[in-house]
C-alpha cells in the first residue's frame, strides 16, 4: 500500500448535493481518486464515487481510461485493469475521448 500522489495536470469535476466543484486527481496503487475536503474518493468507471450524495461529472485524463473488475476507474498499475468501453469513456471525458 502507498500513499497519495497527485496526478500532474489531471483534474475533475464532481457534483456535491448539486453544487459543482473542481478537484485535483490522484492515484493510489493504481486507483483513482478525487481530492475533497479533509480526504479521498475512489471514482467509479459509471460515474459514481465511494461518497454518498457526490457524483463524477467530467474528467481530464491524458490516456485511455481503465477500470478494474469492481468498476473502479485505475490505471495500468492495478491488477486486472481493463479499458473502459468508448460510450462510458466518452462520458465522462467529453467528445474528445477516443
Amino acid at each position: 500500500m502507498g500513499f497519495f500522489k497527485q496526478v500532474e495536470g489531471e483534474a475533475a469535476i464532481v457534483i456535491i448535493n448539486g453544487v459543482f466543484k473542481q478537484v485535483d486527481i490522484y492515484e493510489r496503487d493504481g486507483n483513482l481518486y478525487a481530492k475533497t475536503a479533509g480526504g479521498f474518493v475512489r471514482l467509479m468507471a459509471d460515474g459514481s464515487t465511494s461518497k454518498a450524495k457526490m457524483s463524477l461529472n467530467y474528467m481530464s485524463w491524458n490516456g485511455k481510461l481503465l477500470r478494474d473488475s469492481w468498476g473502479r476507474l485505475c490505471t495500468s498499475d492495478a491488477p486486472g485493469a481493463k479499458p473502459l468501453e468508448a460510450p462510458k469513456a466518452q462520458l465522462l471525458l467529453g467528445s474528445s475521448a477516443e
